[in-house]
C-alpha cells in the first residue's frame, strides 16, 4: 500500500520533509504535495522535488479533488493548533514539535485525532538519533539512570521572528522528550530560572531540574544566550556504575567507568581510570528519514508511532510548566490524570 502525502509549511524545516518524502516516492508514497501560503515559495519547492502539485491554503488542498492519506505541519509553533485542528479528521497527521503552542491546543489535537480514529505523530526527531538510542541501551545495561543532564545552546533565532515562540518551546522540548523516553515516565515536578533579552518577547534561556519517581531527575538547559556561530548539543547519564556522555554534533558517546583500583603490593594501590568510546557511524539513514518512514509504516500497519500526540502533549506540558515555575519562582508539580485515559 502507497499513501500521498501532503506537507504543510515549505520553510526552513518544512523543505527538508519535501525532499525526503520526495526521495522515498515508490512502493510508500504515491504522491507528494507542497502547501505554502507564499505562492513562490510553493511553486519552486513542488519544482525543484518533482511534487506532484502545490497550493497555497488547506482549504485548497482539500477541495482540489486529489486523495491525500496525511498531512505533515511543518509551520511555525504558533500556528500548529489552527492547521492541525483543520485537517486532523480528515487525514493522518505528523505534527513538528512542540506538538502546539499550548497545552490545552495540545491535549484538543490528541482527543480529536483520537476520536477521528486517526494517527497523530508528532516530530521528536531525537527520538531517530541513533547517538540517543546507544545512550538509552548503555544505561539500561548499567543500571539504570540515576540523572540526567543535557545541553541545548545556540544559535537563536533571528530577533524579528517570534512565530516559534520562546528557547522552551524551539530547543527545552527536544531534551525533556529525550529525558522522559530514557527514563521512560514523565516527571511529577519542575523547577526553572529562566533569562529574557529586551529585543525579544520570550525567554531566550530555560535552565530545568525535573523530578522524576524514586529519586531520578534531569537538569535541562537550553539557550540562545550565545555567538551567532556557536552551537552546543550534549547529554550525559549517570548510572550507578557509569557516566555515559554523548555529543549529537560528533555522534560520539563515552562510557566513562570511574576510578577503579589496582593494588601494586600489600600496602600501595594505584587507581586507572576505564572508559570507552562509541563513534555513531554518519553512513546511517538521517533521523528524519526514519522518522518519516516510521510515519508511513504506522499509516499502512494502523500501528502506533515511535513519538505519539500523546507524547507529544507530555513534553508540550513538561516546557510549560518549567516556564511557569520560573514565573513564581518555586518547584511547580506537574500532574497527568488527564492523560490515563489517552494511552
Amino acid at each position: 500500500m502507497s499513501v500521498s502525502v501532503a506537507v504543510v509549511g515549505a520553510g526552513r524545516w518544512g523543505v527538508n520533509h519535501v525532499r525526503v518524502l520526495s526521495e522515498l516516492r515508490g512502493s510508500r508514497i504515491e504522491k507528494v504535495y507542497v502547501v505554502d501560503e507564499n505562492p513562490s515559495r510553493a511553486r519552486e519547492v513542488a519544482a525543484k522535488y518533482q511534487c506532484d502539485g502545490w497550493f497555497t491554503s488547506i482549504s485548497d488542498l482539500v477541495g482540489s479533488g486529489h486523495k491525500v492519506d496525511a498531512a505533515v505541519v511543518a509551520v511555525p509553533t504558533a500556528l500548529h493548533y489552527s492547521v492541525a485542528a483543520a485537517i486532523v479528521e480528515k487525514m493522518d497527521l505528523l505534527v513538528e514539535k512542540p506538538l502546539a503552542a499550548s497545552p490545552e491546543e495540545g491535549l484538543e489535537l490528541v482527543k480529536r485525532a483520537r476520536k477521528a480514529g486517526k494517527l497523530l505523530m508528532v516530530g521528536h526527531i531525537e527520538r531517530f538519533n541513533p547517538t540517543v538510542h546507544e545512550v538509552k541501551i548503555r544505561a539500561e545495561e548499567l543500571g539504570g539512570p540515576l540523572s540526567i543532564e543535557a545541553k541545548r545552546l545556540g544559535p537563536g533565532p533571528a530577533k524579528s521572528y517570534t512565530l516559534n515562540l520562546g528557547v522552551a518551546h524551539d530547543l527545552l522540548v527536544h531534551d525533556v522528550d529525550v529525558a522522559n523516553f530514557i527514563i521512560g515516565a514523565p516527571p511529577t515536578r519542575v523547577y526553572a530560572i529562566t533569562a529574557r533579552q529586551e529585543d525579544y518577547p520570550y525567554e531566550v534561556e530555560v535552565q530545568a531540574l525535573y523530578e522524576y519517581q524514586e529519586g531520578v531527575t534531569a537538569f535541562l538547559v537550553a539557550s540562545w544566550r550565545s555567538e551567532p556561530h556557536y552551537k552546543h548539543r550534549s547529554l550525559t547519564v549517570r548510572t550507578p556504575s557509569a557516566l555515559i556522555r554523548a555529543d549529537y554534533i560528533l555522534r560520539r558517546v563515552v562510557i566513562d567507568n570511574g576510578l577503579l583500583k589496582r593494588p601494586l603490593t600489600y600496602t600501595e594501590t594505584s587507581y586507572h581510570s576505564e572508559s570507552s568510546l562509541l563513534e555513531i557511524s554518519y553512513l546511517q539513514p538521517e533521523p528524519l528519514k526514519l522518522e518519516l518512514l516510521n510515519f508511513i509504516d504506522s499509516i499502512t500497519g494502523r500501528s502506533k508511532p515511535a513519538v505519539t500526540g500523546v507524547d507529544g502533549y507530555v513534553a508540550l506540558k513538561c516546557i510549560v510548566k518549567a516556564v511557569e515555575a520560573s514565573v513564581k519562582r518555586h518547584p511547580v508539580e506537574i500532574e497527568w490524570s488527564e492523560i490515563s485515559s489517552l494511552y
